[in-house]
C-alpha cells in the first residue's frame, strides 16, 4: 500500500489497518495473522511526521533450544519521513536526531515497509522462548526444557590447566 504525500490533508491523516505482512520482509520468523496498525501522518511541505502503534504476533525460533514460540509485538513509534533526495551521495554519518528518519520515493510512502520496519525493530536479536530456557544438551542434543538427559556440562577451571599438564606428564600420557 502506498500513501501519496501530496494527498495528506493539512490537518493530517489517520489510518487504521489490519495488514497481512509479506513474510519475505521479516528479518526473522513469520507472522501469525494480520497486524493491527494505527498510523497518523502529518505533512509540512515535503516532510512528513508519522507516528502510531503496531500490534500482532510473530512466530520465532528460540536461540537456545530452537523451539518455535509466539512473540507479541506491541510497538509505538514516531518517525520523520523525507524525500530520498535528502540523502547526500557518498559517506553519510547519522546525527542523533536523524536516527528516527526514513525516506520516500516518487512522492509515495510505502506503508507496508514502514510497518514491517517497526516489526523488525521489535524482534529481539536473541529470541528466547522464556527467560530461563535451558537450551540444548551439548552431549546428546536433547531439549533440556522437556527432558533431563542427565548429562553434565563440565567446564574445566582454567586456573588448573597447568596442574592437568603436570598430571599428564606424571602419568606418561603427555
Amino acid at each position: 500500500m502506498f500513501l501519496e504525500v501530496e494527498k495528506i490533508p493539512p490537518k493530517g491523516l489517520t489510518l487504521n489497518l489490519d495488514m497481512v505482512i509479506n513474510q519475505a520482509r521479516l528479518t526473522e520468523g513469520r507472522t501469525d495473522g494480520p497486524f493491527e496498525a494505527r498510523l497518523k501522518f502529518k505533512r509540512r511541505g515535503e516532510r512528513v511526521k508519522a507516528w502510531g502503534t503496531i500490534k500482532g504476533t510473530v512466530i520465532l525460533s528460540c536461540s537456545r533450544c530452537a523451539e518455535e514460540f509466539s512473540f507479541e509485538v506491541e510497538s509505538s513509534f514516531s518517525l520523520d519521513i523525507l524525500p530520498i533526495y535528502y540523502l547526500r551521495e557518498g559517506e553519510v554519518s547519522l546525527q542523533e536526531g536523524e536516527l528516527d528518519t526514513t525516506f520516500y520515493r516518487n512522492g509515495k510512502i510505502e506503508v507496508e515497509r514502514l510497518v514491517t520496519d517497526q516489526i523488525n525493530l521489535s524482534i529481539p536479536m536473541k529470541p528466547l522462548c522464556r527467560v530461563d530456557c535451558k537450551g540444548i544438551c551439548p552431549v546428546c542434543g536433547a531439549n533440556r526444557n522437556k527432558i533431563n538427559c542427565g548429562h553434565v556440562e563440565k567446564i574445566p577451571d582454567p586456573r588448573l590447566s597447568q596442574l592437568k599438564i603436570l598430571l599428564e606428564v606424571k602419568n606418561g600420557s603427555a
